[in-house]
């Protein structure tokens, strides 16, 4: 079983669900990540949630990535993300 991925609403309702690629490249792509960075925070083994100016950060991060690490995942996270700010909601990340 790989990442979880759910799109809470601001009562915390579980709004989409999804999950990182079998290879687990998201997963993948954030402990590559450096120190400071928030996704370098997304726990493999436990719950992560993000809120609106974490998610505003994330997205930044994910945006900046070059082209070639954009997978569908990280495509994925970045819309839901936006999903979420716009309604003021949260990502939750869920490790194994």
């Amino acid at each position: 079983m790989g990442l979880g991925i759910r799109r809470l609403n601001r009562a915390q309702d579980v709004v989409e669900e999804f999950g990182d690629d079998v290879e687990g490249s998201f997963l993948a792509l954030c402990a590559r990540a450096p120190e400071n960075s928030l996704r370098r925070g997304i726990s493999p083994y436990d719950l992560t949630m993000f809120n609106t100016p974490q998610l505003e950060r994330l997205v930044t991060e994910l945006e900046e990535l070059l082209e070639e690490e954009k997978s569908s995942v990280v495509r994925c996270v970045v819309e839901q993300a936006h999903q979420a700010i716009r309604r003021s909601g949260y990502l939750l990340f869920i490790g194994d």
